[in-house]
């Protein structure tokens, strides 16, 4: 049965060292935290494109951070809440820079094994999409009229 055996401590000092690696936005690194052939939410598996995954948000929004809100862990399995926050600045996901700043809540579920994420499941590139795919609040709708105009 897996996760039978593991310590609750070892699986989060795992997903810790590997959440402050992110927010460090030491890419290059996160093969000490995520196995070489890690699997789940993206469309290809293995650590050089979970790795690429990761870059891409960095790249696209350069002070991204993810603010760990809730963590829970039975056996090998860690499941996160988070809040990620960032300004797009740089291109994500076929979208170019905005210059706005985004917050979006986050859920994953990982899976620990030998040390190392091998599994995990997120939401955060369709989060973000919506995200910059909605209106800015505070940019005002080109097509709206003037409030300073004097209406006629």
């Amino acid at each position: 049965m897996p996760g039978v055996g593991v310590e609750r401590e070892d699986v989060l000092a795992v997903y810790e060292g590997y959440l402050a690696c992110c927010n460090e936005h030491r890419v290059d690194d996160l093969g000490e935290f995520v196995a070489e052939d890690v699997s789940g939410s993206g469309p290809v598996d293995g650590l050089a494109a979970y790795v690429e995954g990761v870059r891409a948000v960095i790249t696209g929004f350069p002070d991204y951070r993810w603010d760990l809100q809730q963590v829970l862990v039975d056996g090998d399995t860690v499941v996160a809440r988070l809040v990620g926050r960032g300004t797009h600045t740089g291109p994500f996901s076929g979208i170019a820079p905005t210059g706005r700043s985004v917050s979006t809540q986050e859920l994953v579920v990982y899976r620990v094994r030998d040390g190392r994420i091998v599994n995990c499941w997120g939401d955060l590139y369709p989060v973000v999409r919506d995200a910059l795919r909605t209106p800015d609040p505070e940019t005002p709708d080109p097509q709206a009229p003037d409030p300073r105009t004097p209406a006629s």
